[in-house]
C-alpha cells in the first residue's frame, strides 16, 4: 500500500511514554502477511520493555505482542491464510532447524525473533508478520478476546498442561491473580484442579470465586501459609504458580508447596531470588520456569476459546490514542485483568 499511512504507538526512548505517529503502512514480503490489527493487548512485559530491561530491543520501534486482526494483504508465496481471515498473531518466529525446534520446543529456539520485541508489533493499525505466526480463529470470537490468546491464555495453558502437568484432583495455588491468573483459573478448572487464588484485592478474589476458584486468600489480611495449611489439612499444594515474580513471592510459593510438589515461575520483577537448599533437596521440590509457549499450545488454546472452555477475561479497553493512560494504570496496579487497545477506535 505505497504512500498510505497508518497510526502507530512508537517507543522512541526507554523510560518514556509511547508516541502516537503516522507511519507508512508496511508492505508484506515473501511469505509475509499484512494484518489489519483490530485489537492489541497490554501486559506487564510492556512495562518491562518501556523500562529498557530487555536487552534485545532497539528503539525506536512499535511494541505490542498480543494482537488479533484481519488478513489484509498477502505477500508472495503465502498459502496458509487468505484475505479476510480472522487471525491471532503468535509471538515467536522460530528457525525450525535447531535442536529445540526439532523437538517441538520452538519456544526455546536459539535464534528466535519475537513480534513486538525484536520486530515491530501490534500497537498499530497494521502489522506485517510471517504467515507462520498466524493462527486462524472463528470470526464469532471478539477481537479483544482473541488478541490475548497468544500470551495471557497460552502461557497459562503451557504452564498448567506441560510444565506442571496438572491432573484431576491436584491442589494448585495461583499466586497473584490478574491478567494471567483469570485465564489460568478457567484452564486449571478444565483439567480438574482444586484452585486456590491469592491477591491483595478483594474485588479480584470475588471475581476469582465467580470464575471457579475453590478458595481465595487475601494476602494483605491473611497469612498465606496458615490458610493453605488449613485448606489442605496440612498437605499443602501440589503445584504453585508464582505470577508475581518477587523474591518474597518465590519464598512463599516454596513454603506452601508440598513434598514432591512444583513451583512454576511465571513472572519476573527481580533479577534473582534465594531458596532454602535443604527444604528443596530433602523434600524433592521442583522449581520450574515457563517461557511463552509452543505453536501447538497456541493451536490448542484457540480451540479451547472457540469451544467456550475458556473465555479470555478483559478488564478495560482503550483507543490507541489513550495507550499511555492504559499503561500508567497498569503500572499503578489498578488493572483488574487484561487491558486492550483498539487501533481503529
Amino acid at each position: 500500500m505505497p504512500g498510505q499511512t497508518m497510526k502507530a504507538a512508537v517507543l522512541r526512548n526507554f523510560k518514556e511514554d509511547l508516541v502516537i505517529e503516522e507511519r507508512e503502512i508496511p508492505a508484506p514480503g515473501y511469505k509475509e502477511v499484512l494484518v489489519k490489527v483490530m485489537a492489541s493487548g497490554l501486559c506487564a512485559t510492556d512495562l518491562h520493555i518501556q523500562e529498557g530491561i530487555i536487552p534485545t530491543i532497539k528503539v525506536p520501534y512499535i511494541p505490542g505482542h498480543e494482537g488479533a486482526g484481519i488478513v489484509w494483504e498477502l505477500g508472495e508465496g503465502v498459502s496458509d491464510v487468505k484475505k479476510g481471515d480472522h487471525v491471532v498473531i503468535g509471538v515467536d518466529i522460530c528457525c525450525g532447524r535447531c535442536r529445540f525446534c526439532l523437538r517441538g520446543r520452538g519456544n526455546l529456539c536459539t535464534s528466535r525473533v519475537r513480534i513486538g520485541f525484536e520486530r515491530d508489533g501490534s500497537h498499530a493499525q497494521y502489522c506485517v508478520v510471517p504467515e507462520e505466526v498466524l493462527f486462524p480463529i472463528d470470526p464469532k470470537i471478539p477481537f479483544e478476546q482473541a488478541c490475548i490468546i497468544p500470551d495471557a491464555v497460552v502461557c497459562m495453558y503451557h504452564a498448567i498442561r506441560n510444565q506442571a502437568q496438572v491432573r484431576p484432583g491436584d491442589r494448585i495455588c495461583l499466586m497473584g491473580i490478574g491478567g494471567l491468573g483469570f485465564q489460568g483459573i478457567q484452564i486449571a478448572k478444565y483439567f480438574g484442579a482444586q484452585i486456590i487464588s491469592t491477591s491483595r484485592q478483594d474485588k479480584k478474589l470475588e471475581l476469582a470465586k465467580q470464575m471457579g476458584s475453590c478458595y481465595t486468600v487475601n494476602t494483605s489480611k491473611q497469612d498465606l501459609y496458615d490458610e493453605v495449611n488449613l485448606i489442605t489439612n496440612g498437605e499443602m499444594c501440589d503445584v504453585v504458580f508464582d505470577i508475581i515474580g518477587s523474591s518474597s513471592s518465590v519464598e512463599e510459593s516454596l513454603k506452601i508447596c508440598r513434598p514432591g510438589g512444583k513451583v512454576i515461575l511465571m513472572a519476573y520483577c527481580v533479577p534473582a531470588f534465594s531458596a532454602p537448599f535443604q527444604d528443596i533437596v530433602i523434600k524433592e521440590k521442583e522449581i520450574i520456569g515457563i517461557r511463552a509457549s509452543t505453536r501447538q499450545d497456541i493451536v490448542e488454546s484457540v480451540r479451547m476459546v472457540e469451544r467456550g472452555i475458556v473465555t479470555p477475561h478483559i478488564h478495560e479497553t482503550y483507543s490507541l490514542d489513550d495507550i499511555n493512560m492504559a499503561l500508567h494504570k497498569l503500572r499503578d496496579g489498578k488493572s483488574m485483568s487484561r487491558t486492550i487497545v483498539f487501533p481503529w477506535q
